[in-house]
């Protein structure tokens, strides 16, 4: 696969995707990075050099245990060869999963001194018998590319910590679901409700759930061995990603943006010596980064200059347009209203050490970024990172990963769908910004220039005015 020497005339370049809350690579038809693949397989064209892994994590646990879990990736690929000396490794990593890269440098470099882990120190066993040293994986890593990483933490976070019961029985619930999904009669019902909630709310959240439990149903789809036996690998798939769900939450205490008592376990709550002493192994490691914040419209009125207030979960009547679009929230929907709300108001503050924005991708406001402009998940100024470009682009959190619009599943599936516009802000996510994007990624990955200076003058040129309504 991977050449056997490591000159620089046939060097590969490794993009490794990494996923982030909640993530995955693929259930059942559903990817988490999806379009993703054709858009490199077109840019590839001209770079045969350039090879594009994904990556799959645990989808809630810890900030360290994701992080451990990546470097043992890492390490299998380069016992196997896959990635040989001389190559160059790129982390993309989406929301939690650009804490995941931080962590994983910082133990790499020697600094998580007091850690629970000694992944660091002891060389991981690949295979069976190979060896690699976690400090030797350094020399690998070139390139980060952070896609709407919660740097300083999300106000969402905090907000669902304190609602943990809610949270617990609706994760039950889910596998509740998930465990009768074999039951014809029970599907039924559950499609009849699921589908109408989508139909009332208009709200692909729901039809991705609706169609997740019928593609574990073999009564759905093309009758058939091959389906039958795909519907109880997507069943069994969702089953087991449930369970680790609701056995592995730590995740929400790490993307929290107070920092909860004793020593930090997530690069989101380190304090200013600790952060300062990381962007110095950045620096001396010469880890170059591109990072991409995420701006979604405003869906509520509040106050420029000051923290919008928590919402209080048993007082939805405070906030009537969460339920139904005002003119402000128009061509939102409930799914968005709702978790934009939810990160709006909270204990995030504007960190000291925050980077700024350096561009700006049409059409994105040029409006001052205030401490509740989010994507519906992370609060935008916590997604600037102090190293390299910060693009600020108009979109919400899953649009940058190609959940933007509905994609029809092939035929006999079970599913009608494969991809979602998740959570549905606006204005709409164009297709040709999602294609800039990520060809900017390739490039900069593979050690070429991001867009060419022709698209950025241009990207630049389409800049919308100040409008309280564009966003």
């Amino acid at each position: 696969m991977a050449r056997q020497n490591g000159s620089p005339d046939n060097k590969r370049y490794h993009i490794v995707l990494i996923p982030g809350f909640g993530g995955f690579d693929a259930l059942g038809q559903v990817e988490y990075y999806t379009g993703v693949t054709p858009l490199f397989e077109n840019w590839k064209a001209g770079n045969p050099n350039v090879a594009l892994h994904y990556f799959d994590n645990f989808p809630t646990a810890g900030v360290i245990v994701r992080a451990t879990r990546l470097q043992r990736y890492l390490a299998q690929r380069i016992a196997r060869g896959e990635i040989a000396p001389g190559d160059e490794v790129s982390l993309v990593g989406h929301s939690t999963g650009g804490l995941d890269i931080r962590w994983l440098i910082w133990t790499l470099s020697g600094n998580d001194e007091g850690s629970n882990s000694d992944s660091h120190r002891e060389p991981i066993r690949v295979d069976g018998g190979s060896f690699v040293h976690p400090r030797d994986l350094l020399k690998w890593i070139r390139r980060v590319v952070f896609l709407s990483a919660p740097h300083w933490g999300t106000n969402i976070a905090d907000w669902v910590r304190s609602y943990r019961l809610s949270r617990e029985a609706v994760v039950a619930d889910l596998r509740a679901l998930v465990a009768g999904s074999q039951t014809f009669i029970l599907d039924q019902i559950e499609e009849q409700t699921t589908g109408a909630a989508a139909h009332l709310t208009d709200a692909d959240v729901l039809r991705a759930v609706q169609d997740a439990l019928t593609e574990a149903n073999e009564r759905y789809g093309n009758r058939s061995a091959i389906r039958t036996l795909a519907a109880h690998e997507a069943a069994s798939e969702l089953a087991l990603y449930l369970r680790q769900i609701a056995s592995d939450f730590h995740a929400i205490d790490d993307l929290a943006s107070r920092r909860p008592p004793g020593r930090p376990v997530s690069p989101a709550h380190f304090d200013d010596d600790e952060r300062v002493k990381e962007l110095e192994v950045w620096d001396s490691k010469k880890i170059k980064s591109l990072s991409f914040a995420t701006l979604g419209s405003r869906a509520f009125d509040f106050s420029p200059g000051s923290p919008a207030p928590v919402w209080e979960l048993c007082q939805l009547w405070t906030y009537p347009d969460v339920l139904k679009g005002t003119a402000v929230s128009k061509g939102t929907d409930l799914a968005y209203r709702l978790s934009y709300r939810a990160c709006a108001g909270g204990p995030f503050r504007k960190p000291r050490l925050s980077g700024t924005v350096t561009r700006r991708m049409a059409p994105c406001p040029s409006d001052p970024l205030e401490l509740w402009d989010n994507d519906g998940i992370v609060n935008t100024i916590s997604m600037l990172w102090p190293r390299g470009d910060n693009v600020l682009v108009a979109c919400d959190h899953l649009d940058i990963v190609g959940h933007y619009h509905l994609v029809k599943a092939q035929r006999g599936v079970g599913r009608k769908y494969q991809a979602y516009d998740t959570l549905r802000s606006t204005p709409p996510f164009p297709d040709k910004n999602f294609t800039l994007i990520w060809n900017e990624i390739f490039n900069f990955c593979s050690g070429r220039k991001g867009s060419p200076p022709a698209a950025r003058k241009k990207a630049a040129q389409r800049v919308a005015p100040s409008s309280a309504s564009g966003r």
